[in-house]
């Protein structure tokens, strides 16, 4: 995967690469994936994947994974950690509505 800032303008200084190579660590948790080697400049960087085998994903693997990203949600992010996991643990039409969310964001 590669990415570059709008017009090649050079955004990326030392702090914002440090915050960028978290979240690029972070993302790659949240969706399953291994990042086997990553280079930041200051105009754009490059990540290098290994996307696992599909398998299946258990409910506390989901809410694991949904705690990385969302560690603090924002009012963006108004579903709360708990809620989520006691719709998932009843089970029923909204714990599969909640799996297949975060499944396709994965």
């Amino acid at each position: 995967c590669m990415s570059r800032t709008v017009n090649g303008q050079a955004l990326f200084k030392l702090r914002e690469m440090e915050v960028l190579r978290k979240m690029i660590h972070q993302v790659a948790d949240f969706s399953g994936v291994e990042v086997l080697t990553y280079c930041l400049m200051n105009n754009h960087f490059h990540v290098l994947v290994r996307v696992c085998p599909e398998a299946k994903v258990s409910d506390s693997e989901l809410m694991r994974r949904y705690r990385v990203l969302y560690a603090k949600p924002s009012l963006y992010q108004t579903a709360s950690v708990s809620v989520m996991e006691r719709e998932l643990r009843d089970g029923g039409a909204e714990a599969d509505l909640i799996r297949q969310k975060l499944l396709a964001r994965m």
